[in-house]
């Protein structure tokens, strides 16, 4: 009787567990920069729940980001900061654009009315930074 050795695993067949029960693709497609679901969730709607739902995405992603562990106290007191500052930042930067500058007439206004449209766009890229920053500096160890 001829015996032919066990095939190994091709590239759409399930690959063996690990140690933890988990294949490690399983593993990489759940987890952005060492965090888990729960813990990437709890970042973005910290940092962006604020301007999804006005003030209660904050809260959520509040209630979420206290008790989440992986991270220093020092970066979850950033973490809590992230959306108040920049939604102060936001105010006054529109507050002095309408108040100081548009009053002053042309070509002042339209610079500023330039200047303004983008404004949002440069605040919502210091939000993605602060966001992959806060992932980044999760504990990687962690599992919930």
């Amino acid at each position: 009787m001829r015996t032919t050795p066990h095939p190994a695993p091709g590239p759409f067949e399930p690959v063996p567990a690990a140690g933890d029960g988990a294949s490690p693709s399983a593993c990489s497609r759940t987890r952005v920069r060492g965090c888990s679901s729960r813990q990437t969730t709890a970042v973005l709607l910290l940092v962006f729940g604020g301007f999804l739902l006005p003030v209660v995405g904050w809260l959520l992603g509040l209630a979420l980001w206290i008790p989440a562990r992986g991270w220093s106290v020092r970066a979850k007191t950033a973490g809590v900061l992230v959306w108040p500052v920049t939604a102060l930042g936001l105010t006054v930067t529109s507050a002095a654009t309408y108040w100081l500058i548009l009053p002053l007439g042309d070509p002042l206004s339209a610079i500023a009315t330039s200047l303004f449209l983008l404004v949002p766009s440069s605040w919502f890229l210091l939000l993605l930074l602060a966001a992959w920053t806060l992932l980044g500096a999760c504990d990687r160890r962690t599992r919930r």
